[in-house]
């Protein structure tokens, strides 16, 4: 699939100072922007026997909202978009997305936080973050993924955390599950010293599966995970740790149960003002209920390096991962991946930006994918509160 796009980005940002309300002083700042984008796609249903192109046009306004106080954040993004097609018009539609960041503190060392993202799209290719799945037609689906946490903090580095997450998807498809993830969960930060650190984490997961076909849907399953990280820290610009998490699946149906063991170590240092590093590297062991144990070696690195007039990104990582709540149920798989980017100010109101990644997956029936991405671009500021990229 190749696609060929142009787009126009105008930013106009508004920052407003609210007078002090019950003494309490806020910081409003409010952001609307519009984006037009002409886009060619010569495989708009990702069919690679019946290729279909098309022109697709997109005109996308929105608001961005924030609110700062001495005690509260509160962040609101809405845009829609609007989506013409030249020949295929029937797919005509109107996409949306909208996120909300909340926080609240309610004491001196309590804290409450919400966040909520929704997305309303035909695109076959989700821009969801970790989700990998691919849809063959330009029907509708939505998602939406929230979640409530308090922390406590009881000194200059130690808190707990709790809190509980939920994940929806609904597709317009009759042929695709629809799912419900819910994910109670807790962590801790304990350190005991300057030098000594704990890390602890637990979370559990109950996932329902439906679909509209009278077919049956992927096994609904319930999960669990803990884990547990040793950090020593030399200094705060260097430290190494060690850590293992104990992940279950347990299944309704037929799909078979498994427990992932995973063992890790890490390195992390910022070796200059500009320059920081940071690698991993682990080893897992997929515990089957019935077939035979699947094992592998994990890592992820990363490299920084910050000039003058940019910044220069480079890094992989390679494991295990999971994933049910897509278009594509891909269960429990390996991959490896690479990464990089890259930002320069060529001008004082003119900055460039690329980068691009690649992932390759393989799943427990040897099925294999890769997945591509890249990007590029310029930003200009051409007056105080407007961007053009």
């Amino acid at each position: 699939m190749k696609k060929i796009a142009v787009k126009i980005v105008i930013v106009l940002g508004l920052l407003l100072l609210f007078a002090p309300v019950a003494q309490a002083q806020y910081r409003v700042e409010l952001t609307p922007s519009l984006t037009m984008s002409e886009l060619y796609d010569d495989n708009i249903y990702l069919d690679p026997d019946h290729e279909k192109s098309d022109y697709i046009t997109t005109v996308t306004p929105a608001l961005n909202l924030d609110l700062v106080g001495h005690h509260t954040t509160l962040g609101l993004r809405y845009a829609p978009t609007f989506v013409w097609y030249a020949d295929e018009d029937d797919n005509n539609t109107i996409r949306h997305a909208g996120t909300l960041t909340f926080g609240q503190e309610l004491g001196q060392y309590l804290r409450f936080d919400l966040s909520d993202t929704y997305t309303k799209s035909e695109e076959p290719l989700e821009e969801t973050i970790g989700i990998e799945g691919v849809r063959h037609t330009r029907n509708t689906y939505q998602r939406n993924t929230g979640s409530a946490s308090f922390r406590y903090v009881f000194g200059p580095e130690n808190s707990v955390t709790a809190g509980y997450r939920h994940s929806l998807l609904q597709n317009d498809d009759p042929t695709i599950d629809d799912g419900i993830e819910q994910n109670p969960f807790a962590s801790a930060t304990l350190w005991l010293n300057v030098n000594n650190g704990l890390e602890l984490s637990y979370g559990y997961t109950d996932a329902t599966f439906s679909r509209d076909d009278n077919l049956p849907p992927e096994d609904d399953y319930t999960g669990q995970s803990a884990g547990v990280r040793y950090i020593y820290r030399f200094n705060p610009h260097h430290r190494c740790s060690v850590g293992y998490t104990l992940t279950t699946r347990d299944f309704d149906g037929t799909t078979e149960d498994y427990k992932v063991h995973d063992w890790s170590a890490g390195y992390e240092q910022d070796i200059s003002a500009d320059f920081s590093l940071a690698l991993g590297v682990g080893y897992f062991k997929q515990d089957n209920k019935t077939s035979s144990d699947e094992s592998g070696v994990s890592y992820n690195g990363s490299v920084t390096k910050r000039f003058q007039r940019g910044s220069v990104t480079i890094g992989g990582a390679g494991g295990w991962d999971e994933a049910y709540l897509e278009a594509e149920t891909r269960g429990f798989s390996r991959y490896q991946s690479v990464t990089g980017s890259v930002e320069y100010q060529l001008l004082e109101p003119l900055t460039g930006y690329a980068g691009g990644s690649l992932r390759h997956d393989q799943d427990d029936t040897d099925r294999e994918w890769n997945t591509y991405a890249a990007n590029c671009g310029v930003r200009w500021s051409f007056l105080r509160w407007f961007t053009a990229g």
